[in-house]
């Protein structure tokens, strides 16, 4: 009995554990000078419509206006703040889902990296809403850009 008790506790335990997600966000720069209200997107070769909206709605729900999407590779824009873009990874398991997400922003002046959210689901992995996953990267990513941004007049 108590063997059976004991493999019970260890596979409860590996399952709660392999259940969870990892979110992590890097600013690339400590403070930033200038306040972000206008953002573009860059359409990526292999990103998907429903992910490209998926952003572009997380984007709006921070606040943002978004501009006309720019071609792949781009980095740099005149009609924007930011420019961000993000790489997707999906995975067959009964069903596709959501495996691992990074959205990256940079400053559109200069073509620089500001910020970086990378998520990814663990092994034993769940059936996570795609847009309830960049909605929380968008919406941690853009919480500490504006944590670290020191407008100067």
């Amino acid at each position: 009995m108590r063997k059976c008790f004991l493999i019970f506790i260890v596979f409860t335990l590996a399952a709660i554990g392999g259940c969870s997600t990892t979110q992590e966000i890097f600013l690339a720069k400590g403070e930033y000078k200038k306040k972000i209200s206008t953002v573009v997107q860059v359409l990526e070769a292999d990103n998907s419509p429903e992910m490209n909206k998926n952003l572009e709605s997380a984007l709006i729900k921070e606040g943002f206006s978004i501009k006309v999407p720019l071609p792949t590779g781009t980095r740099r824009s005149a009609e924007a703040d930011a420019v961000v873009s993000y790489a997707d990874v999906w995975r067959w398991d009964l069903a596709m889902y959501l495996r691992s997400l990074t959205v990256r922003l940079y400053d559109a002046e200069t073509g620089d990296l500001l910020a970086s959210g990378d998520w990814k689901d663990s092994p034993l992995h769940g059936f996570r809403d795609s847009k309830l996953v960049v909605e929380g990267v968008v919406s941690e990513m853009f919480e500490k850009v504006r944590a670290a941004t020191k407008v100067t007049n």
